[in-house]
C-alpha cells in the first residue's frame, strides 16, 4: 500500500492514508506500507505489519515522483507474490509507469485544471501530462466523490465505467454534541481548518468577506484559522493585518491530533471556502459534531454539504460575506434543523465502507462498476431489463455497512419534481438523492430519447412495473427476501396472488401511513427486524425518495427501491398499456386517458419541464 506523499501527516491526504490504513488493519488485511523516508507510527506498533520506506534521496518532491514511477514497480515485482493486490493512496499525486499486481488508485481532486497557478509550470506539467497517462493504466481507478469522478472523465478522458465512487469517511475520533445542541455551550468562533495555501484554498476572499461583517457581529465571533503554513501563506497574514476585524482573526498553526477537540470545542460555526476541493473532510466532520456550516459551492463541497449547509459562489466576496451573516444570524430552530439533517446525512460516510470497497475492487468480486448516462447530473445506468434485475440480485448479495442501498427508476415526473432550473422550482434534497444514488434505471422513453440525443444512449427501458416481477422471479429462485411499505393491504395481497410465485419470501407486508414531517422510527424498527434482503417501498414520488434517503443509514438491510404504484399494476386494479403503446413511448398517454382528472396537469407540467431541461442539456450540458 503506497502511503507517498504523506505530507508530514498535515494534510487532507495524510488524513485519508492513517483512516484507510486503520480501516484496513481493522477488518484483519496484512498490510505492507510504503512509506517516505522517515515516515513511521502510521499503524501503531502492536498492529501487524510491515514497512518498505522509499531510499533517503526522494526526499525532494521530484525525486519522490521519478522513485514511485520508475523504480517502485520493480521493488512491487520482487515480491508480487507476497501482495495479493496494491492501493495508491494518492493517484493524483503518485503513481507508477506498470503495475505488477491488480492495483486500485485513488484519486482526490484534479484541482489543477481548475485553479490555473496553483503550482509551478512544471509540475502542472506533469500533473496534466504524465500522471494522468499512467495513472489510467491501473486496473481500478478509485474516485472519492461524484465530482471528482466528474473531473477524471472530463479532464482524464476516462470512461465513465472505468470509475467506481467510493466516499471518504468519518473519523472515529469524532465526538458529536448532544442532540439538542447546534454547538458547544458558549462555542462562538468561525472555524476555518484547512493548510494556509493562496490561492486555492481561498483564505484571502474569506478575510475579506469577514471584514464586511458588522463590527458587533464579527465582535462576538472571531474567526480562527487553523492549518500549517504552505504555498504563498504570506499573502494570507498579510491580508489578515489589512482587514478591519484584524483584531479578531487568528492563526492557530498546525493542530496535532491530540488537540483538535479543544479546537472544535471553540467553534460556534464552520466555514469552507476553498475554491476546490475532492471532497472536504473537516466539513464532514463539522456536521457530525451538530456545528453550523457554511461553504462553497463548486466542485464536492457543493455535493457533500446537500441540503445540511449554507452555500455561496467562493470567487464573490459579497457572497461568501453574505452566507457568513446568514450563518451567524439563523433562528434557533432553524439552526437545530439544519444540525439534526447533517448528523443523519454523514452517516453515509464511512471508512469501513470505503475500505471494503478498496478490498472487493481488488479482489475482483465487487460490484463492477457501471457505464452510465449522466443526465441532470443522474447517472442513469446503461442497463438492460435483466442486466438490471441481475445487478439487484447482487446488491441484495452485498450489503454496505451503516445504509441500505439505494436504487431509483427515473422517469419524467422525478426530473420534473427534482431539478431546480430557472425559471422552475425543484426539490434540491430530491435532486441530491437521485444523484448520489446507488443504481438509476431509465422509466421512461422520454429519458431514454434524451440519453441517445445527448449520445449517451441507453439500451432500452427499464420501467418499475417490469422490474419488480422479475425480481421477485429471482429472489424465490435465490432464496432471497423481500418486504413492501406502502399500498393497501388488499392490493399487495391481490398483487402478490397473481404473481403466483410460491417460494418468494415475503417477510414483510406494511401498509403504514408515511410521514415525511415526522421520524416514525417505529416503521424502520419493523423493517429491521424482519431482515429482508430487499425493501420495496411503495409510496410515489417524490415521498418514496426522500423517505429512503432521510432513512438510508437507519435501515440496516442491503437495499430499497422506489416502486411508486407498481402493485396497483400487478393486482390489476390499473391497466398498464399495450406493449406497443409502451415501446413506442405513449404510455403516458394511456395513462392520462384513464385518470385524466387526476393527472393531466402533472403530465403537462412535467413533460414541458422535461423539454426545456432537456434543450438546456443539449445547448450546454449540465452541471455534474
Amino acid at each position: 500500500m503506497s502511503c507517498v506523499p504523506y505530507d508530514g501527516g498535515k494534510s487532507g491526504i495524510s488524513v485519508y492514508v492513517r483512516e484507510v490504513v486503520k480501516a484496513l488493519a481493522a477488518q484483519g488485511n496484512e498490510l505492507t506500507l510504503i512509506c517516505e523516508p522517515g515516515v513511521d507510527g502510521i499503524l501503531p506498533a502492536d498492529v501487524p505489519h510491515s514497512v518498505i520506506h522509499a531510499p533517503r534521496w526522494t526526499g525532494r518532491a521530484v525525486f519522490s515522483m521519478v522513485w514511485h514511477l520508475l523504480v517502485l514497480p520493480f521493488v512491487i515485482c520482487r515480491r508480487r507474490r507476497d501482495f495479493d493486490g496494491f492501493v495508491i493512496c494518492a493517484a493524483n499525486r503518485r503513481v507508477c509507469a506498470w503495475y505488477p499486481v491488480c492495483t486500485t488508485a485513488t484519486v482526490h481532486d484534479l484541482a489543477n485544471f481548475h485553479i490555473p497557478g496553483k503550482y509551478s509550470r512544471m509540475r502542472m506539467f506533469y500533473l496534466a501530462r504524465v500522471l494522468p497517462f499512467f495513472a489510467k493504466r491501473a486496473q481500478r481507478l478509485v474516485a472519492v466523490s461524484g465530482a471528482t469522478k466528474a473531473d477524471m472523465v472530463r479532464f482524464w478522458k476516462c470512461r465513465d465505467e472505468d470509475v467506481t465512487v467510493l466516499y471518504n469517511g468519518l473519523g472515529d475520533a469524532v465526538k458529536p454534541l448532544p442532540k439538542n445542541a447546534g454547538a458547544k455551550s458558549g462555542a462562538s468562533a468561525i472555524l476555518y481548518i484547512s493548510r494556509i495555501e493562496h490561492p486555492g484554498k481561498n483564505h484571502v476572499r474569506l478575510i475579506e468577506a469577514y471584514g464586511r461583517l458588522p463590527r458587533s457581529l464579527a465582535a462576538d465571533h472571531p474567526l480562527l484559522i487553523a492549518g500549517a503554513d504552505w504555498k504563498d501563506a504570506d499573502v494570507v497574514h498579510k491580508a489578515a493585518l489589512k482587514s478591519p476585524h484584524a483584531d479578531l482573526i487568528r492563526f492557530t498553526g498546525f493542530v496535532e491530533q491530540s488537540g483538535i477537540e479543544d479546537l472544535w470545542s471553540k467553534a460556534g460555526f464552520y466555514v469552507f471556502p476553498s475554491l476546490f476541493e475532492g471532497f472536504g473532510l473537516s466539513l464532514v466532520e463539522a456536521m457530525e459534531r451538530r456545528i453550523p456550516c457554511a461553504c462553497s459551492n463548486n466542485g464536492s463541497l457543493g455535493e457533500i454539504a446537500a441540503d445540511v449547509a449554507i452555500t455561496f459562489d467562493p470567487e464573490s466576496v459579497d457572497s461568501i460575506a453574505a452566507a457568513l451573516e446568514r450563518l451567524l444570524t439563523e433562528s434557533e430552530s432553524e439552526r437545530a434543523a439544519r444540525a439534526r439533517r447533517g448528523v443523519e446525512h454523514v452517516k453515509r460516510f464511512s471508512w469501513s465502507d470505503h475500505a471494503k470497497g478498496l478490498v472487493r475492487l481488488l479482489e475482483g468480486n465487487d460490484l463492477a462498476p457501471l457505464a452510465s448516462a449522466r443526465l441532470f447530473g443522474i447517472p442513469v445506468a446503461k442497463v438492460t431489463e435483466a442486466e438490471a434485475v441481475e445487478r439487484v440480485v447482487a446488491m441484495a448479495k452485498n450489503p454496505l455497512n451503516g445504509r441500505a442501498q439505494f436504487i431509483a427508476t427515473l422517469n419524467v415526473d422525478f426530473i420534473a419534481n427534482a431539478v431546480k432550473c430557472w425559471p422552475f422550482d425543484g426539490n434540491e434534497e430530491l435532486w441530491g438523492y437521485l444523484r448520489q444514488a446507488d443504481f438509476v434505471t431509465a422509466d421512461g422513453m422520454p429519458v431514454v430519447l434524451l440519453s441517445r440525443l445527448v449520445r449517451q444512449p441507453l439500451p432500452e427501458r427499464v420501467t418499475g412495473a417490469d422490474l419488480v416481477p422479475a425480481l421477485c422471479r429471482r429472489f424465490a429462485e435465490e432464496g432471497l427476501s423481500v418486504y413492501v411499505l406502502g399500498g393497501e393491504q388488499s392490493a399487495l395481497d391481490e398483487a402478490f396472488s397473481k404473481l403466483g410465485i410460491k417460494d418468494l419470501k415475503v417477510v414483510g407486508l406494511d401498509p403504514a401511513f408515511v410521514k415525511l414531517d415526522e421520524p416514525q422510527p417505529e416503521i424502520v424498527e419493523r423493517i429491521n427486524a424482519a431482515k429482508p434482503d430487499l425493501l420495496f417501498v411503495a409510496l410515489g414520488n417524490p415521498k418514496q425518495e426522500l423517505w429512503m434517503g432521510r432513512n438510508a443509514s437507519k435501515l440496516k438491510i442491503p437495499a430499497m427501491i422506489g416502486i411508486g404504484g407498481t402493485f396497483n399494476f400487478l393486482a390489476g386494479r390499473v391497466k398498464r398499456a399495450p406493449r406497443w403503446v409502451q415501446r413506442c413511448g405513449a404510455e403516458w398517454i394511456y395513462r392520462v386517458l384513464q385518470e385524466p382528472g387526476r393527472l393531466w396537469k402533472r403530465y403537462a407540467y412535467g413533460l414541458v419541464k422535461f423539454s426545456y431541461l432537456a434543450v438546456r442539456q443539449l445547448a450546454g450540458g449540465w452541471r455534474q
